[in-house]
């Protein structure tokens, strides 16, 4: 694991190389930019990416002050957690007994957390789904398009074309959904 301070277009940018195969690239909550790359990588490619990436790192540093801030550990975290359990299960509940039906995959087990660089997570091998606690403060709409996308990951764990087909004919209007999710302040 090696990380260094690099610079580009005024923006400064944590680089982190480590054992992955592909680049990540994200805008902390504080506007902060990270950028994790394979050890193997040239570095000139790390920066052609980032650099391409420009226009995007941008608008996110300057959504990233207006982002939902969660209430801190107490009793309001709390109750909020509770809430959210019992709407998001409302509206996944219609959506676990299709895919159990149709594809005989269910999750195992339904986890909320607060996470800064995704809406959710789906582990194939111990088939839990973990989703946003950010979510909340999100439309129905947009919250069901996350439960839908980790449950297509129940069966494909990759974003391939056989999870995009899945996912498009499980739910048509996704892009529109994704779309709205992500243009709105999280």
């Amino acid at each position: 694991l090696f990380m260094a301070v690099h610079i580009i277009d005024d923006i400064p940018f944590t680089l982190t190389r480590c054992a992955r195969r592909s680049v990540g690239l994200s805008v902390r909550s504080d506007g902060s930019v990270h950028v994790r790359a394979p050890l193997w990588l040239p570095e000139r490619t790390i920066y052609k990416m980032v650099k391409e990436r420009i226009p995007w790192i941008r608008e996110r540093r300057q959504t990233a002050g207006q982002q939902v801030k969660l209430p801190a550990d107490g009793p309001e975290l709390k109750k909020l957690k509770i809430e959210a359990r019992e709407r998001f299960m409302l509206l996944a509940e219609p959506w676990i007994k299709r895919f159990e039906t149709r594809y005989g995959v269910s999750p195992l087990r339904w986890t909320l957390r607060d996470m800064n660089s995704r809406w959710g997570s789906c582990s194939m091998t111990t088939r839990r789904i973990t989703l946003n606690l950010k979510l909340f403060h999100k439309p129905d709409e947009c919250v069901e398009y996350v439960i839908v996308h980790e449950l297509c990951h129940l069966l494909y764990p990759d974003h391939g074309k056989k999870f995009h087909a899945l996912l498009s004919s499980e739910l048509p209007d996704w892009k529109m959904r994704k779309k709205l999710l992500n243009n709105k302040n999280r």
